[in-house]
């Protein structure tokens, strides 16, 4: 058996060779085919996975409560006119969640604020994001320091600390690349700031934190002069608070713990409806799988439609090899061929066609991953899965395309395929 399906390959490689271009041709068909499938299951499961590691890197055992809900509560529309009304979460909030809450880990408050300006010396940067942070802020974020170092608890919990940690973007516009910009006093908010460290570049993440073009300062002393637990920006200003669970304790029990002290912090009766909301990312997670799943099938119908165009091409190319051979399978039938050791041979040539087809597909996404890797910021790979699907493409395609023009030479009559 071996030593046909062997003898089957080899002449197949014989027959393509013979054929030079008609078999460049046909390969092309199914090498878009392929290429069009695998290039778009491979971009978005790339896009995808690095989406899900930035979640898992901002931790899926965090809530976060505010009064703004990242999807609609309930059936309908997104009602902003009422969670507009809500109250704010506050600091006070914040740290008796921390004090009576026993399922919470750490909790922290952030309050944003996306149009600020930074001025050093004669050197102004415009539209900074400004995050007014409590403590354990970084146990909750992916805060990495390059230069200088992050705030202290005594730092965080007082009023009267004025530094600030700002992130790369903004550093290289205020000094450039060769100006260390530690130490070094800035003007913000109509006070002067001391800089205690510069971020990493990071990008944004998933929770909308913009660190990159932002800076970080502390909630207590920004609160000393700015009224930032009331509500600012016409009902708009939402400082979210984020708990995260201690190891043992899941979200849905802490969930249960927070809004017990919730309602009772802000003295709300049995029969009212909350006035805050609870967001966690398992939210976005299962809308993000979602929406690659319909990309995912539009990039299927986009390759089978390429693919049935190559799948006929083959076809026909098949039929004509069956013609030009027919009176070689007469002579082959009548020393002793049996119809299946015919079917076998064709369907193998059939098989090794659209092999061909599908690795210079597989080789051309390759290609692109390499290009794109560097422009859209993160890795782009051919999963193992991602290569076998193409496999097992070409395979099936191969099958279907000549599985009818094998078995037309497999039933010839051997006298009349050698009088043809």
């Amino acid at each position: 058996m071996l030593n046909n399906l062997g003898q089957y390959i080899k002449t197949g490689f014989q027959e393509l060779r013979t054929n030079q271009l008609r078999t460049f041709l046909s390969l092309l068909g199914i090498a878009i085919g392929v290429f069009c499938v695998i290039s778009v299951l491979t971009v978005f499961d790339s896009l995808e996975k690095n989406i899900q590691s930035n979640m898992e890197s901002l931790g899926s055992n965090v809530l976060y409560v505010g009064k703004f809900p990242w999807i609609p509560e309930g059936e309908g529309e997104y009602a902003w006119w009422k969670y507009k009304a809500r109250p704010v979460c506050n600091y006070d909030e914040t740290q008796t969640i921390a004090k009576n809450a026993p399922s919470a880990a750490f909790a922290t408050l952030c309050y944003s604020d996306e149009s600020q300006n930074i001025q050093f010396q004669q050197r102004d940067v415009k539209g900074v994001s400004i995050f007014a942070v409590t403590s354990n802020f970084e146990k909750l974020q992916p805060i990495d320091i390059t230069e200088g170092r992050y705030f202290s608890i005594s730092e965080m919990q007082g009023f009267q600390s004025n530094g600030v940690v700002i992130g790369s973007t903004v550093a290289s516009e205020l000094f450039g690349n060769n100006i260390s910009p530690v130490g070094k006093s800035i003007r913000l908010f109509s006070k002067q700031y001391s800089i205690l460290g510069v971020l990493k570049k990071q990008g944004k993440t998933m929770t909308g934190f913009d660190f990159d073009n932002g800076a970080i300062v502390a909630y207590n002393y920004l609160s000393s002069f700015r009224k930032i637990d009331n509500n600012n920006s016409n009902g708009f200003t939402d400082p979210m608070m984020m708990v995260k669970a201690k190891n043992g304790y899941n979200l849905k029990e802490m969930k249960y713990e927070i809004k017990s002290i919730l309602r009772a912090k802000r003295k709300l009766r049995p029969r009212e409806a909350d006035n805050f909301s609870f967001n966690q990312l398992d939210a976005i997670q299962n809308g993000i799988s979602a929406i690659f799943v319909n990309f995912n099938i539009f990039g299927w119908l986009i390759g089978l439609f390429s693919l049935v165009v190559g799948s006929f091409g083959i076809a026909n190319i098949m039929f004509v090899s069956v013609k030009e051979r027919t009176t070689f399978i007469g002579v082959k039938k009548a020393i002793g061929a049996t119809s299946t050791a015919i079917l076998s041979e064709f369907l193998v040539e059939s098989v090794i066609l659209c092999l061909l087809g599908g690795f210079i597909g597989i080789l051309l996404v390759f290609l692109l991953t390499l290009v794109l890797s560097g422009p859209v910021g993160f890795p782009i790979t051919i999963s193992l899965n991602n290569f076998l699907i193409g496999i097992t493409i070409s395979i099936v395609v191969g099958i279907l395309a000549g599985i009818i023009p094998a078995k037309r030479a497999a039933g010839l009559n051997p006298v009349v395929a050698i009088r043809s």
